[in-house]
């Protein structure tokens, strides 16, 4: 191209807008190893005038693909998403479906960084990735999610023919639990628990945690947040809700006569709008992007109203995080704790278990329980359907009564 050309910037990297033909360029940066001189020579490739910045981003992973011919095939592990991407946009995938890979391909760079070639991944590469996801603490539900995204993006690229050989196919899947393998916390264990982080103490930079640990557990036993969920929280979300609720005794009437007795309900609710994700230290939209607020028991609702009064007497925002904890951090001191009382080694995802199969015991209704938990029918059905067994009797004695 002769004539000069003016590019800016767009928001996906490797992709130019061309100010002068009012169109995409793409360009796509390489190294190739030189045998003479033993050192890498950094090369550049360009693919002009493209129309839309879809057809930009297939360009490079056509690029970044290299030759024709299987064997020369160079493409990266983002490379092998925007593949992908092309793909879910082409087929109308949902837009939630897209935000979730985006996200956990996101957490798989942090183990395999984006710029690793494919043809590169061996089983030494592979199981590494899974050793260190389920090191660095992450739920099981997680460690499936990030493990599901890696093995689709070389998937896909294999059956693209752009790499010779996939690697899944002579190497184990990931095991993660399965819904027989979650623990629930009993009653009398997290009493137990909750007595440990009230009795001893963990002092740094002059300030004792185990209070604040103590009411994060709390949090977690009688709401059932995830853990990122709950790290996430700032005392904003911590509000105040009262309404009036009609009373079921029909003796009781109101002065204003002839009308059911209404009982006043108030207390404090947290809201869940947001997840902090440790590793990446960002905070994003709850899984599933489902908002909700879950009402808070007065065991937890005592301990926050004391740790937010200490903490505005301090000069604290009412916007600041609550906690200013890492999910591996708040893992490993639970664990401090179990070990102590001599208990199963606990994480912090049983305690989620726990409350939804304690509302599932009390017999609350799926609905109810899908919009407090966030998580789908669906998956409350799979994860804990050995706790509705009981309700064949309840059909055998309906039955029975027809």
């Amino acid at each position: 191209m002769s004539k000069k050309q003016k590019r800016k910037k767009t928001k996906y990297k490797s992709i130019y807008y061309n100010e002068t033909t009012k169109k995409f360029d793409v360009k796509y940066n390489f190294k190739e190893y030189d045998v003479k001189t033993g050192k890498n020579k950094y090369r550049a490739k360009w693919v002009y005038n493209v129309n839309t910045v879809s057809e930009a981003k297939a360009e490079l992973a056509k690029l970044q693909s290299g030759g024709i011919q299987s064997e020369d095939k160079d493409i990266t592990l983002q490379g092998a998403y925007d593949l992908w991407l092309i793909k879910a946009q082409g087929q109308n995938f949902s837009p939630v479906s897209i935000k979730n890979t985006y996200q956990q391909i996101r957490m798989v760079y942090q183990f395999v960084p984006a710029t690793t070639k494919l043809k590169d991944i061996d089983e030494e590469v592979y199981y590494k990735f899974c050793r260190d996801i389920r090191k660095y603490g992450y739920s099981e539900e997680t460690i499936h999610s990030v493990n599901a995204t890696f093995r689709k993006m070389i998937n896909l690229a294999y059956k693209k023919k752009l790499i010779k050989e996939n690697v899944l196919n002579y190497t184990d899947n990931i095991k993660t639990k399965q819904k027989s393998d979650y623990r629930t916390i009993s009653k009398e264990d997290f009493v137990k628990i909750d007595k440990y982080f009230k009795e001893n103490e963990f002092w740094r930079l002059g300030v004792n945690n185990y209070p604040k640990y103590r009411l994060l557990f709390n949090i977690l036993y009688y709401t059932g947040l995830r853990i990122g969920e709950c790290i996430a929280l700032t005392y904003v979300d911590f509000e105040e809700f009262s309404y009036c609720k009609k009373t079921e005794e029909k003796t009781k009437k109101s002065s204003s006569g002839g009308k059911p007795a209404e009982k006043q309900l108030q207390g404090t609710r947290v809201k869940i709008d947001k997840s902090y994700v440790s590793g990446m230290k960002l905070t994003k939209e709850p899984k599933n992007y489902k908002k909700r607020s879950v009402p808070l028991s007065p065991a937890p609702e005592r301990l926050f109203t004391r740790i937010k009064e200490e903490h505005l007497q301090k000069g604290g925002s009412l916007e600041d995080k609550v906690f200013d904890w890492e999910y591996a951090l708040c893992d490993t001191t639970l664990k401090k704790a179990c070990n102590a009382l001599d208990f199963p080694k606990y994480s912090c995802h049983d305690f989620r278990h726990t409350f939804i199969s304690n509302l599932i015991r009390k017999g609350v209704p799926l609905p109810v329980i899908e919009k407090a938990s966030g998580d789908t029918q669906q998956t409350i059905l799979k994860r804990y359907s050995h706790m509705f067994e009981g309700d064949e009797m309840m059909i055998l004695t309906a039955m029975q009564d027809l």
